[in-house]
């Protein structure tokens, strides 16, 4: 028997392996291929796949449960132990349902929160205690010996994969990124995707819309502006955008979320009962999901984390070419840099040294969440989280993929209220491997970062967006927004009373300090993230018995 969420990505592959025609395909749904893949390779089963998966499967004879999660963790994996039982589920919702699973708040995950990243640690607790997350590329299997779990894959750099040549290297990169997009939309259900104007964005909408032109499909592209009375105020993306209307099946939908803002729905805690991780910028997202779903779409493309694969940043080249003195390669490269960007030479390598540089002892890092000094000693996270202090590019990439798959409680593998799935082709595992493996001078070459995608993109991206080099916000009017609701937040902060058992955890007298309005022209931290993500901790707080007002 089997419970799966799944979307295969190498059926094809998969069918000869197993030794199934082509013409019985549609006779073998994704939940039965995953079903003979472990009939023929066991536990070993994980490696042979390819896509976004999470399933468990119920060997009878054995009385043996194997569950495995997908290589970078697309879609979600919960389970819960008690004595002899088991119950898993693809969110922490559904195992609260099952009688006997008590709703209690995990305060060592919770703590970690006091600082930036901190969530990362205990990267297999959720923040309800007892509930744990499958991390990715992981399997669990569960008999009558007890639980065991290992990990199928880790990401590596493997120079084999990679061609000698430039253009080959960007010919073979084309061709994956089309396989990778392409096979997300061959199940025939409507597909949207999400269009910002960015190099990550623009390049899944164009291959996409690519693809589905040759079935005779048009692609829905959601793409944030500003609404019309805004626009003499703030810019937003719209020339780039519009680098797409001319494209035959692309049909751009604006969203302009107009009276949204970032503490929509605080009045609801249910809204955010399942983490305490929410963007300040949700009101788009659930905007772009509204409009999706009155479309028909099913499943939404987006360009999120591409940085981890085909338009990695390449940081820490410069300081890889001066600690192998490569001195000629360097300064020809940061007069390029200083060509193209303007940017100081000097200024810059300056900066890349400090880059290495950990945090200093005895500093803290910024705050991530307003939490009082008494909670935050529950957990570890009062030390700092060091990337990597490797000044080779290939390393601090390969930690940046790893650190991604640490955080794979967090990821839904659906749009904000869950209705829709999403899809991540950037982070398609073959692209991982193949940009991770990639010489650090593909990633950054004249002057240009990101050069991996925007040169092997020739002739698919529109030339104004594969050689951009700036990027407005997501919500470039986000703080007018934000000052326009802060009377519901104060209102929010002040409902707090002296005895309410939340100020045991959340700092609420420097919180309300801070709901402060934002000058224009000024960019607050606190009022773009630590503010809005306090307020959503105290919401996920309420459903907590021990913390109802």
């Amino acid at each position: 028997m089997i419970a799966a969420d799944v979307r295969l990505h190498n059926r094809k592959d998969l069918l000869g392996r197993l030794g199934i025609p082509d013409s019985d395909a549609t006779r073998f749904p994704d939940s039965l291929l995953l079903l003979l893949a472990y009939q023929k390779w066991g536990d070993e089963c994980g490696s042979f796949l390819l896509g976004e998966f999470a399933f468990a499967i119920w060997n009878n004879l054995q009385k043996r449960l194997f569950c495995c999660r997908d290589h970078l963790g697309m879609r979600p994996f919960f389970y819960w132990q008690g004595g002899t039982r088991l119950v898993f589920g693809g969110d922490p919702a559904s195992i609260l349902a099952v009688p006997g699973v008590a709703r209690v708040l995990n305060r060592r995950k919770l703590a970690g929160m006091v600082v930036h990243s901190g969530y990362d640690f205990y990267p297999e607790d959720t923040f309800h205690d007892g509930i744990k997350s499958l991390p990715a590329a992981s399997s669990l299997t569960i008999d009558c010996a007890g639980i065991r779990s290992r990990t199928y894959w880790q990401p590596a750099i493997r120079t084999e994969l990679i061609p000698h040549r430039p253009e080959e290297i960007l010919e073979a990169l084309r061709e994956l990124l089309f396989e990778a997009i392409d096979a997300r939309l061959t199940d025939g259900v409507p597909v949207a995707a999400e269009l910002s104007g960015g190099l990550d964005s623009s390049a899944v909408t164009s291959i996409a819309a690519l693809c589905l032109q040759k079935k005779g499909k048009d692609l829905l592209a959601l793409s944030a502006v500003l609404a019309e009375e805004k626009r003499a105020q703030f810019n937003d993306e719209r020339e780039y955008v519009d680098e797409f209307r001319t494209w035959p099946n692309v049909r751009i939908e604006y969203v302009t979320a107009q009276g949204k803002g970032p503490f929509d729905s605080i009045e609801d805690p249910t809204r955010f009962a399942m983490a305490p991780l929410r963007g300040s910028r949700f009101y788009l997202l659930e905007s772009f999901e509204r409009v999706a779903s009155a479309r028909g779409v099913r499943v939404i493309l987006q360009g999120y984390m591409g940085e981890l694969g085909p338009s990695c940043f390449g940081h820490r080249y410069y300081t890889e070419l001066a600690t192998k003195f490569r001195w000629p390669t360097l300064i020809r490269e940061l007069r390029q840099l200083r060509n193209i960007r303007g940017i100081s030479p000097l200024r810059h390598m300056a900066g890349q040294v400090r880059d290495l540089t950990p945090w200093r002892a005895g500093g803290r890092p910024d705050s991530f969440v307003l939490l009082t000094s008494d909670f935050a000693k529950n957990g570890d996270a009062l030390r700092p989280f060091v990337q990597s202090a490797s000044p080779y590019q290939r390393a601090l990439q390969l930690a940046s993929i790893r650190r991604f798959m640490l955080g794979g409680a967090r990821r839904t593998g659906c749009t904000v209220g869950g209705q829709i799935r999403v899809s991540l082709p950037l982070l398609d595992k073959r692209l991982v491997e193949f940009c991770l493996s990639a010489p650090p001078d593909m990633k950054v070459r004249n002057g240009y970062s990101r050069y991996l995608i925007r040169g092997s993109l020739e002739g698919v991206l529109p030339r104004k967006i594969q050689w951009r080099t700036t990027k407005l916000p997501f919500s470039p009017d986000y703080f007018d927004r934000y000052n326009a609701q802060l009377g519901k937040a104060r209102e929010f902060v002040a409902a707090i009373g002296p005895g309410d058992p939340v100020r045991s955890v959340i700092d609420v007298t420097r919180l309300a300090g801070l709901i402060q309005p934002v000058a224009p022209g000024v960019r607050s931290v606190m009022a773009r993230d630590v503010v809005p993500r306090t307020i959503y901790t105290i919401c996920f707080l309420r459903q907590f018995a021990e913390f109802h007002a």
